[in-house]
Formats: structure tokens, sequence, C-alpha cells
């Protein structure tokens, strides 16, 4: 049986359960799906998450049999509620019967793989009722399950891999010997960075204690300029995805400009709360009236790792080495600590600034959608106006080459009602006869 729990964040006590169960070498749960890192996206939002078990914006269900759980699965609305995203699916291992005789009278219980199949139509069945156009899933690329979802209908419409360094100042050596080539210095923008006389890297324009202040306009390099995010980019961002992404990737997700900003701007926040949210800053890089860089750090807390977001444009490779560069030299400030970045396989330019860093690829996942609305022509007939008798014809379903009832064979309501003919005499005598009535 599959029942909803509403405005419970249960997921999140699940998989803590199950990270316990781990350390003491014992399977609790599979996930197949699971966000890497939980990051609240709005000001409400993130002081609720962080203070109380609750999140607003998901649907959790729960799979279970003679109150034992079997699996769960929650999905989390984007902004417009037009898109879901599974954000956890997990299932958990079937209990053995107790001894023989209870196992010929009790029913065969559940495989993992059915339950897991229950859980996604079951969100799905949600989805369509709750007026959901597409549902996006991100399960890692080896897992078995991914047969289940192309059963459902899911497609898969890129990759995205998982990059790590181990610190910032490896990132930085790295990036110093890459930029020694002759091929890097013919660029200006990955030309190497100012330095002072003690051969230290040079301070930045304006840093605050971790991260550089969101007003500050920070100069990374001899003519180039980098700027704080601000919620009026998001068009500029919205151009600069496209740049970047294949046409059949953009119509497999037809991403809305509000759920560009949730998913990789964070909402469009340029604040964070102090206490509860860990340190964050986005920057953008223009090229004149255009975006060719946007770049996005979190500073990690506790066991959690740096992160950071960077997508440059195609055309402008120097771009992602100069904004890379930037980002190792703000962590660089911080305490060491391990560095993570996921990019998509189509992201040439940022998957090869992070490779001139030295960062390793850690693993890929395969995201998928399921479009639930099918886009339809829908025929219309259009008003014309009739020049013979001065009236309004309706229907008219054709210009042009396009098929109309005259060319169907059938007849025409409107010739029907025309004048009778008149015949004109051929003779001149006949023509000034006609003239003076």
């Amino acid at each position: 049986m599959i029942r909803p729990v509403l405005n419970v964040n249960l997921p999140g006590i699940v998989r803590a359960l199950d990270q316990r169960a781990r350390m003491r070498q014992s399977e609790f749960a599979s996930f197949v799906a699971a966000l890497d890192d939980d990051e609240p996206r709005s000001g409400l939002g993130a002081i609720v998450t962080a203070l109380l078990p609750i999140t607003p914006h998901a649907q959790t269900w729960l799979a279970e049999d003679h109150w034992r759980l079997l699996g769960l699965a929650q999905a989390r609305a984007r902004p417009g509620g037009l898109a879901w995203d599974l954000a956890y699916l997990a299932s958990m291992p079937s209990a053995p019967a107790p001894d023989a005789e209870s196992a010929t009278s009790a029913p065969a219980p559940a495989s993992q793989d059915d339950t897991l199949l229950a859980l996604i139509q079951y969100a799905l069945n949600a989805a369509i009722k709750s007026g959901v156009h597409r549902v996006f899933a991100r399960v890692e690329e080896e897992r078995p399950e991914l047969e289940l979802f192309g059963k459902l209908g899911f497609q898969r419409y890129a990759r995205e891999s998982t990059w790590a360094l181990e610190s910032a100042a490896q990132g930085l050596r790295a990036l110093d010997d890459h930029a020694a080539s002759a091929l890097l210095n013919e660029t200006p923008l990955a030309s190497r960075p100012e330095r002072d006389s003690g051969g230290r890297l040079a301070p930045l324009s304006r840093r605050a204690p971790s991260l550089v202040r969101s007003d500050a306009t920070v100069e990374v390099y001899a003519g180039m300029r980098l700027r704080s995010w601000r919620r009026q980019d998001a068009w500029s961002l919205l151009r600069l995805y496209d740049a970047c992404t294949p046409r059949v990737t953009q119509l497999a997700e037809s991403l809305t400009a509000d759920e560009l900003i949730h998913t990789r701007a964070a909402g469009g926040r340029a604040w964070y709360l102090p206490v509860i949210e860990p340190a964050s800053a986005a920057f953008v890089h223009e090229s004149g009236p255009l975006m060719s860089g946007w770049l996005r750090l979190r500073q990690g807390r506790g066991e959690r790792p740096h992160r950071l977001t960077l997508l440059a444009h195609p055309d402008e490779p120097a771009v992602a080495l100069s904004l890379l560069r930037f980002a190792l030299r703000i962590f660089a400030a911080d305490q060491p600590r391990p560095i993570v970045c996921s990019a998509r396989e189509y992201e040439t330019a940022t998957i090869n600034a992070l490779r001139a860093a030295g960062f390793e690829r850690q693993g890929a996942h395969a995201l998928l959608v399921r479009h639930l609305a099918a886009r339809l022509a829908y025929s219309r007939g259009v008003p014309a106006f009739n020049s013979r008798n001065s009236q309004v014809a309706y229907d008219v379903k054709g210009l042009g080459t396009s098929p109309t009832r005259l060319n169907e064979g059938g007849s025409d309501t409107l010739c029907q009602k025309s004048s009778p003919m008149i015949s004109v005499p051929s003779s001149p005598r006949s023509l000034r006869a006609l003239s003076r009535r």
C-alpha cells in the first residue's frame, strides 16, 4: 500500500538512518535517487527547512506492507508548478520469512524493483492530477534501476559528471603549469595572474573574511572584470544557457526562466543567512551586452566540501579558465577542503578548464525527463471578408496551398446566394441600348 505523507521531510530522516546503518555494516535502504547536497533556495524555506523537518513544496509517499516500510519517494515542485523533481527514491530490502510454515502461509513479499516501480507510477499519477507537465529524475549512470524508468516512459537527455579536487592550492599550481604553454600564453584572458614582488598572488580588490562581497566589482585580470550576480541577469543567463546547450536538450528540458534560476542560480538569491546557511556568492562576466561567463561559489561547512558552478560560452574557452582560477583563489583563502563541481557532457569549455586544474571525474548521473503533456497542433477557423456581398465568411481553414472545401469537391454556400448571371450582347447597337438603360 502506498500512502502520502504531507509536509514531512521523511527522506532526510531515512537517509540519516541509512548512513548510520552503513557505518554499522548493515544495509538499511538503497537510494536510487537522492540529492547530493540539499540546498534551500528561498528565505522562508531556508529558515523552515533548517529549524523544522518540513518541506512545504514537496510531496512524500510511503510504500508499506502491514506497517513495515518498503520504500519511499519524494517529489519537489519547481517554480510555476509545471515541473517536478524526483528528489528521493529508495527501497528497503524485504525481510525473509521466519520459518518455512509462515513462508507457505503468508504471501511472498514484494521485490525492491516492484516497490520502486509502484512508487514511480504513483508519483507520475499524482503529477498528472496536479497538472504537472514534466517530471525530472537524476539517477547514477551505472544503476540497474534505470531500466525501470525506461519502462515508464522516461527519456535520457543528458549526462552530468561530478568532478573533485583535493585542495585549491593544488588546482592553482596545475593552472600555473598549464598556463606556461605557448597556446595559452597567446590568449590575454588566460595569462598568468598578477603577482607581487615576493611571487605571491596579488590580493583581490575587495575581500570579505570568507567570500568577496556581493556588491563588489572584482578585477581578475587586466581587461577582465567580474561583477556580482543580480536578479535582473536572469534573461542574460537564459541566453548563455541557450548558447551552451544543444537544441535537443533544450526541447527535452523546456526550462522557463524561473526554472533555470531555480536549478542553476539557487533561486536568484545574492545573500545568505550567516548562521543557518553556508557562505555563497555568484559572479557574472560580460563581453559587451552579452554574458560570457557565470560563476557561483558555496563554501563548505563541517564535512561538506566547497562547491562551485561554472558556465562559460563555448566560443570563449579562456573565460572558463579565468573564472576557475578566480574561484580557486577564493577557496584558497579558507581552510583546505575538497572542491566539487558538476558539469554536463556538452559543456566542453567548463570540462577543459576543470581538467587543466587537476579535477578528477568521480562519477556520472543520467538526467531523465518524463513529459506528461503532449503538444498538439490546434486548427481553428478564422473569419474572412467576402467582397461580393459585403458579408463575413466563417470557418475559412486555408490560405494558399492549404486544403479548403472548394478543392475537396464540396459546395460553397456563398456561391448559392449569388446574383443571377447577366448575358452581355456582342453587337455595338445592343451595347448602346444597354447603356441608355
